[in-house]
């Protein structure tokens, strides 16, 4: 089910194939990677690249690689998982994790770089345990070339090195704090980094409050909290009953501490949400002893469950990410529009463009909080259009010298509905259920607009 995250960074993957490493993104006219490129999905898109080398449909690579990343999750799952000596069923434990929360597995779905971090978050927890220091350095390092969530690798292990303060695991720590920075200095994107995580971690995290927040910094719905949580529930109960009777080891206390931390705040975006559910996860999957045939009804029940609810989700997923819809109008685009030609499209709609037509030059880049820091007032202007939120909202593409505007019905209903109507110099040149596609007219670019800008 891939999310429009992962068409971007297919896109970046074909960019590293023919040009070798960007130190900025030929693509975002309004965003800060057009002049300081930060690669946070690094080595993931080293990873995709040889995906964008099958001869095989589009569609059909990206789910042939978010199929191997979430089977390289689970091989290293199932593997920690033994070094700790599970007694129940490797089914119990896969088909839990993979279909206990439906919020954490649309998200494990989309082919997002969480599940590569997860991957080497497990592969870690089985070396801490091992006290292999010098292979820990070596994820540390990787952590940071793979996703912008690697700080969690450094509370998860600082609070199990505290658990047990011996001098094995303080080496096991400094081992992984050391390989953690010296990914932060030995970075692609040097010198972009520095600032470009700052951004990333510190400003993404207090946005300013005009900036729009990107999906997974939204809060979840109560809907989605409880069904992320509900299945999990009668476990758990089984789980602290048994726990009466024996003692929880230290990384289960850390596991449950940073389970109910999460979830405390787990209002606050779906990467805590997820966060919350993996510590759920691993405390029980810690301390559970279920017999076969209630590890079989377990799964059943889910399966039942989750189907129903799974199938809902992701139709309505599927209204906002169809394919054919999104694919037309970039198809409409390449036949009847010259490349290099600049085009007003909106942050949303960003990765499908860029990895169907990068030819071209787009306003927005992935995300708004780099909109807003390379120009605020540019930033805003352009979003007052797309909310319509201002008086003359219809003459800021023409201002800023566009002749192609691209607005998703769906997400910006009343200016895709009265852009045409307000500006006569825009045509409404192509449209589907999803889009309308405007280009200036020939008449209108002989004319001066305001501020004496001419659209050429």
């Amino acid at each position: 089910m891939p999310d429009a995250d992962i068409f971007y960074h297919f896109a970046v993957a074909k960019l590293y194939a023919s040009q070798g490493f960007v130190h900025s993104l030929p693509w975002p006219e309004l965003g800060i990677q057009s002049v300081e490129f930060t690669d946070y999905h690094f080595l993931i898109h080293l990873t995709q690249i040889p995906f964008t080398l099958l001869p095989l449909d589009e569609n059909v690579k990206i789910k042939l690689y978010i199929f191997f990343t979430l089977a390289f999750l689970l091989f290293q799952l199932f593997r920690y998982f033994e070094s700790i000596g599970f007694k129940n069923s490797y089914y119990f434990l896969g088909v839990w994790f993979v279909l206990g929360s439906t919020l954490f597995t649309g998200r494990l779905l989309f082919g997002r770089g969480n599940v590569i971090l997860f991957a080497i978050l497990f592969l870690a927890l089985r070396l801490w345990n091992d006290d292999k220091h010098k292979f820990l350095f070596g994820l540390g390092f990787l952590s940071v070339w793979a996703y912008s969530g690697f700080p969690l690798l450094f509370i998860v292990f600082g609070l199990l090195c505290l658990a047990d303060w011996s001098r094995n695991k303080r080496r096991n720590y400094s081992f992984l704090l050391l390989g953690i920075m010296s990914g932060l200095v030995i970075h692609p994107s040097f010198p972009n980094q520095w600032s470009g995580y700052f951004l990333e971690l510190i400003i993404q995290s207090f946005p300013p409050p005009a900036v729009e927040p990107i999906a997974e910094w939204l809060p979840p719905t109560k809907e989605l909290l409880f069904l992320g949580f509900f299945p999990i529930l009668p476990l758990l109960g089984i789980t602290f009953l048994q726990l009466k009777k024996r003692k929880m080891n230290s990384p289960s206390i850390v596991f449950l501490f940073l389970a109910i931390i999460s979830l405390i705040i787990a209002g606050a975006s779906l990467r805590v949400f997820e966060a919350s559910f993996l510590f759920f996860f691993l405390f029980l999957f810690h301390n559970i002893q279920l017999s076969k045939n209630l590890q079989i009804l377990s799964v059943i029940f889910l399966i039942l469950l989750q189907l129903p609810i799974t199938y809902k989700k992701n139709s309505d997923h599927f209204k906002t990410t169809n394919p054919k819809l999104i694919f037309a109008t970039t198809e409409w685009i390449k036949r009847n529009i010259p490349p290099k030609e600049r085009i007003f499209l909106s942050w949303a709609d960003y990765p499908y463009f860029t990895y169907k037509n990068p030819e071209y030059t787009y306003l927005f880049g992935l995300n708004p909080l780099y909109a807003w820091a390379k120009n605020p007032e540019l930033y805003l202007a352009e979003k007052n259009f797309f909310d319509g939120s201002v008086n003359g909202f219809q003459m800021i593409p023409q201002i800023l010298g566009y002749k192609v505007v691209i607005i998703n019905k769906q997400f910006y209903p009343y200016s895709a509905e009265t852009f045409g109507k307000l500006n006569k110099n825009y045509s409404l040149d192509f449209q589907n259920e999803k889009y309308n596609v405007y280009i200036f007219t020939k008449e209108a670019a002989k004319t001066t607009i305001d501020n004496n800008i001419i659209v050429k």
